[in-house]
């Protein structure tokens, strides 16, 4: 069995890598590779084998099949022991044809019938010794001693295959979670001809993980500029040592998916059983369908012209060694400190070098020299040596730190590289200055990265609001809409305490709605705030004041107010000219319709007060006339009684008419006010 090699590794960041693998071969071969249970279904969904000669071609591709060992052990008719090996094989195979060598050099042939024990005493000692009972080919039964067999050939074909697999499947379940891929090569006839066997897959695999370094001098302060040095984590977690290896590192997310494909899936098929009436039954025919009158859909993509095809970037960059103890940044050795910047980044970029390519939704880092990771083992590799635009800068966000900015770094992706999200060390002037976050970086992007907390600058605020007075004035569907402005002042007192010079960016949150109309200079805009930029002289102290302003209002029910709340606000919308003489008075002539109606919902209301009253007296008076006697004082009381009740109920019969007649009058002066709210305008 030929041993083949991992050539390529291609990484990507959505958590599955792509294998490259090369083996040579003469005449007929197989290749042999190893994964574990839960990586076959990613393996076998994209497992390419070719051979790249002219005759030679792969037969087929055999790999141990999802079962336990259990489980396929019985599909065998063999089960042979740990102890006993050999007595149970013989047991097991009785019937068998057989050739055994025995001591003395002879040889001899028959069919297996059994296993006879005897027991022999040797120096008082009982020990059983086993026999072989053999149905000879010359019809000879003749028993021979175990001691005396040599070799044992099988001579049944099937025997020897069950023997065979129970074998490989025990050695296999040895192993446990690992399953094997056989690739057997057939040469086509050109047995010495050297072919070379191409192998591709897809495997599940740790992300590579990037990190940086951004050293800055002081000089490079000046300038703007720092150098960044970016180097990826990768971690070999396969069964495969990997020798100078090919390694690309990809960044992007293209769409994966894990896949059932290993595993058995039995279908459950429905039960059809035999028709149990067997005579003939009218059916329904299907109506034919003139074909030539459907055409076919034409995609708008298959009409047009192909695009011309993007140009692939390619750029050589260096990138660092693996930084020896004692580097630049960390206290290193005075050699290295006293290199200048220049130097420094020529020596770094010229010990390793990387390609880069731009794949449209993906960017692909080729590392150029040979890489070696052993099984299990990890590696930093690097991938990436720049210099590139950067600016010292404060930010202050009074979410984040109420009293002090952050120090930051303004970085700007000036280099041909998309820069994928990792940690950053940033070393200036020889000492370490923090940590930060480098996120996704498009080429040309700039991002902010604090990396610590500048106490030496102090910042406070206060915050004030104020309502200022109606100006506008408008109306609809019965309510009026009285017109502010509120103001909201924000006041920031910063102190820089330091004897540099610092820019500072300072974050003022938006708020829904306002928009400035006092500000000491345009800003920036962030989806949550607005960035102002600022020069803060040594030991100097200023106020930094933002006035910000948005339109409310305030509603009124025309309905719910009176003759004399709408004559005020009339007033007062006239006296500051929000309304003009034509909507003044239909505003007048509504509060006419107003009043009118507020007399006449007052006229009902006491109405049906003094309906209830005569209800309630009327029930009295029955329930006196009931209680009454024949007496002459009884009959004058009753005719009293009478007479009320005959006058209250004309008046109960007056009353309905006047509430009737009410009702008409008030449901017409609704509609009337309705009306005329409805064609109010300002």
């Amino acid at each position: 069995m030929t041993k083949i090699s991992v050539k390529k590794v291609i990484i990507f960041k959505h958590g599955v890598s792509y294998y490259i693998l090369e083996g040579s071969v003469k005449g007929t071969d197989t290749f042999e590779l190893e994964f574990k249970n839960d990586e076959m279904d990613d393996v076998l969904k994209s497992l390419f084998v070719l051979d790249t000669s002219e005759k030679g071609y792969i037969s087929s591709i055999s790999y141990d099949a999802a079962l336990e060992t259990s489980q396929l052990l019985k599909s065998v008719m063999l089960n042979i022991p740990d102890r006993g090996s050999f007595s149970s094989l013989i047991t097991q195979i009785k019937g068998a044809k057989v050739k055994l060598a025995v001591t003395g050099g002879k040889t001899v042939s028959g069919t297996i019938l059994g296993i006879e024990e005897f027991d022999k005493l040797i120096k008082d000692e009982k020990i059983a010794e086993k026999r072989l009972i053999l149905f000879q080919d010359d019809e000879v039964i003749s028993k021979i001693k175990f001691t005396e067999i040599k070799t044992l050939d099988i001579l049944n074909e099937e025997i020897k295959k069950d023997l065979k697999f129970f074998l490989d499947t025990i050695i296999s379940g040895k192993k446990k979670d690992a399953k094997k891929i056989k690739i057997n090569c057939e040469s086509g006839g050109n047995d010495e001809v050297d072919r070379i066997i191409f192998v591709s897959y897809i495997r599940e695999s740790p992300i590579w993980k990037t990190s940086y370094r951004l050293i800055m001098s002081k000089e490079q302060a000046l300038e703007e500029k720092c150098l960044l040095s970016g180097w990826s984590l990768i971690e070999n977690t396969t069964n495969q040592d990997w020798e100078n290896i090919e390694l690309s590192l990809v960044a992007g997310m293209p769409v994966s998916f894990k896949y059932e494909f290993y595993q058995p899936i039995f279908i459950q098929r429905p039960v059809i059983r035999p028709p149990r009436v067997l005579s003939v039954k009218p059916t329904e025919i299907e109506e034919g369908f003139e074909m030539d009158k459907f055409r076919d859909y034409e995609m708008a993509e298959m009409a047009a012209k192909p695009a011309a095809m993007r140009k692939k970037a390619k750029m050589r960059t260096g990138v660092p060694p693996p930084a020896p103890r004692g580097a630049i940044g960390y206290g290193g050795m005075q050699s290295v400190m006293n290199m200048t910047d220049d130097a420094l980044l020529d020596k770094v970029k010229s010990q390793t070098k990387v390609q880069t390519k731009d794949l449209g939704e993906l960017f692909e880092y080729n590392i150029s020299n040979l890489v070696t990771i052993k099984r299990k083992q990890s590696a930093l590799v690097p991938i990436l040596t720049e210099s590139i635009k950067a600016r010292r800068v404060l930010l202050y966000n009074k979410n984040e730190y109420n009293r002090n900015p952050n120090a930051c770094l303004e970085i700007t992706n000036n280099t041909k590289l998309t820069l994928e999200r990792g940690p950053v060390t940033i070393i200036y002037d020889d000492n370490l200055a923090g940590e930060a976050i480098i996120t996704f970086l498009n080429k040309e992007d700039t991002r902010l990265l604090n990396y610590a907390v500048e106490q030496a600058v102090v910042i406070t605020h206060e915050q004030k609001s104020e309502s200022l007075s109606v100006h506008k004035v408008t109306f609809g569907s019965g309510y009026s809409y009285e017109y502010y402005y509120t103001n909201q002042i924000t006041t920031y007192k910063i102190k820089n305490k330091t004897n540099e010079e610092k820019e500072l960016y300072l974050d003022h949150p938006k708020t829904q709605g306002y928009k400035f109309v006092e500000k000491p200079n345009d800003p920036e805009e962030t989806p949550n705030y607005w960035r102002f930029k600022l020069k803060l002289k040594p030991k100097d102290a200023i106020n930094f004041k933002l006035k910000e302003q948005r339109e409310d209002y305030s509603s009124n029910y025309l309905w719910n107010w009176s003759k004399d709340d709408i004559l005020k606000r009339v007033g007062f919308y006239i006296k500051h000219k929000f309304i003009d003489e034509k909507l003044e008075a239909k505003l007048k002539e509504i509060a006419e319709f107003i009043q009118t109606l507020n007399d006449k919902r007052n006229k009902r209301e006491n109405l049906d007060q003094e309906r209830d009253l005569m209800t309630d007296e009327q029930s009295r008076l029955r329930e006196n006339i009931s209680v009454l006697g024949d007496d002459s004082q009884s009959i004058s009381l009753k005719e009293r009684f009478v007479k009320k009740l005959n006058d209250q109920e004309t008046r109960f019969e007056k009353i309905s008419v006047e509430l009737k007649k009410l009702d008409k009058e008030i449901d017409s002066l609704n509609k009337k006010i309705e009306n005329q709210m409805n064609k109010l305008k300002p």
